[in-house]
């Protein structure tokens, strides 16, 4: 068996040896790779370095690496020293090496350089830094459709369940009467905000210190290189990218990744808190939703079913929090012109989108779908809560309520019983009494209050 030729080279092997063995991830290897291509493709443009053989090879050894082909020769962590030299030393060096074999294969006697050929122009501090901002605004994208997504499921539930009335809580006490749609659309207006913050932020993170190179001065790139790049960038990637006006704080400075995180975070902590409230109504003691039964609950209680999407998905967030509380600590690490933990930053920010978006898929796709709605339980629960009395309050007034209740602690076994308990104790007619309790005047804006 032929044993398949590696294209690393010295400065990969010393990044290993260094840092461990790993793996780059895919949209990484594609993003650096896009960007040297955007380089490349500009410095061919405006100086004619290459011969149209050489130019011909480095542009298909360039396509290699992004359709996928080589990435087994990017056997790197993200856990890593250098602020992503050795990721950037580790494509030049492939880039480099596949073409020189082209080339050799093509009988041509030129041969291109790591640094001097595929590296021109460039820092590691300026192509890196713009490759992840393609990587996470990528994810970004992603995202929010995935957030799009939950919402819309929340808020359709809002009109299908709107005829609905239950007992309101607050502090775990029973309070005034709700629908349930009106609890799902309170869920969806928290994917809602979501949505659009997850939007602004697109706005902040598409700049990019691409020509900025080491210290955001620019030397030793020609400007006019500079600007193809940006335009080729643009147009390879299909992303609205801009250089950055300030190249200096570009590069020195990684606080849209905080911001990123922030984002990130506020999304895991609203799914911490429908999963929490769902876990509520899909317990035993509630049991308001039901829970769909995927698999086996207990290995030794046959009748029992666990909330396993609903734990699965919480787990996700907290632990996407976690690692949106580890950027902003990296992201305030930098110092002087450079803050070399990028790497870090990529890795936390990739395994928060990867763990949120799986948690949104989880509610979105399985959860939400099966999810069981008791109707009779929640009748139930109204009938037995004294909430129904305080939605009368527009009709006795506060003391009112109260002295009904003090002639009334018991729990009434159905709307009629009420309704009579109400006629007979305060005269009022038994149609004024069923109106109030309607669940669109019981749970909306009322004309006053006696």
């Amino acid at each position: 068996m032929e044993q398949k030729r590696r294209y690393t080279g010295p400065e990969t092997e010393k990044a290993v040896r260094n840092f461990g063995e790993g793996r780059l991830p895919r949209e990484l290897i594609l993003a650096c790779a896009e960007v040297k291509q955007a380089v490349l493709s500009a410095i061919q443009e405006v100086e004619r370095r290459w011969y149209p053989l050489v130019w011909k090879a480095l542009s298909r050894a360039v396509e290699e690496v992004k359709s996928g082909g080589l990435d087994d020769q990017f056997p790197l962590p993200l856990f890593q020293g250098g602020a992503g030299t050795s990721i950037n030393m580790n494509v030049n060096e492939v880039i480099a090496n596949l073409t020189n074999e082209i080339l050799e294969e093509e009988r041509c006697p030129e041969r291109v350089d790591p640094l001097d050929d595929v590296n021109r122009y460039q820092s590691t501090n300026d192509t890196f830094p713009t490759a992840v901002t393609i990587v996470l605004y990528r994810r970004l994208l992603g995202l929010e459709q995935q957030v799009i997504r939950l919402q819309a499921a929340l808020a359709e539930r809002e009109g299908r369940y709107a005829q609905i009335l239950m007992v309101g809580r607050t502090e775990l006490q029973d309070a005034l009467p709700i629908t349930l749609g009106q609890v799902f659309g309170s869920w969806a207006g928290m994917f809602e905000r979501d949505r659009w913050r997850l939007h602004k932020i697109k706005e902040r993170i598409r700049t990019v210190p691409l020509g900025g190179t080491a210290v955001g001065t620019g030397f030793p790139a020609p400007a006019m290189v500079v600007f193809a790049a940006e335009e080729a960038l643009r147009r390879i990637t299909g992303l609205p990218l801009a250089r950055s006006q300030n190249l200096p704080d570009e590069v020195a400075h990684q606080d849209k990744w905080s911001e990123l995180a922030h984002g990130i975070r506020q999304v895991a902590e609203n799914l911490s808190k429908l999963t929490g409230d769902l876990l509520l109504y899909t317990s035993s003691f509630l049991g308001e939703l039901g829970h769909p039964e995927v698999q086996a609950g207990s290995t030794i209680m046959a009748a029992k079913t666990n909330p396993v999407f609903l734990e699965y998905s919480r787990g996700l967030a907290f632990s996407a929090q976690h690692a949106c509380d580890a950027v902003s600590t990296l992201c305030q690490a930098g110092q002087l012109q450079l803050n070399p933990y990028l790497p870090f930053i990529l890795h936390h920010l990739l395994q928060a989108f990867s763990m949120v978006g799986t948690a949104l898929e989880t509610l979105t796709e399985k959860l939400l779908p099966a999810l069981e709605v008791r109707e009779e339980r929640i009748h139930a629960h109204l009938l037995a809560s004294h909430t129904l009395l305080n939605a009368l309050l527009p009709l006795l007034g506060y003391h009112g309520v109260k002295e009904l209740y003090r002639l009334h602690p018991e729990p009434f076994s159905s709307v009629d019983e009420l309704v009579a308990c109400v006629v007979r104790h305060t005269g009022l007619q038994e149609a004024e009494v069923r109106a109030a309790l309607d669940p669109g005047r019981a749970t909306s804006f009322v004309r006053r209050v006696r």
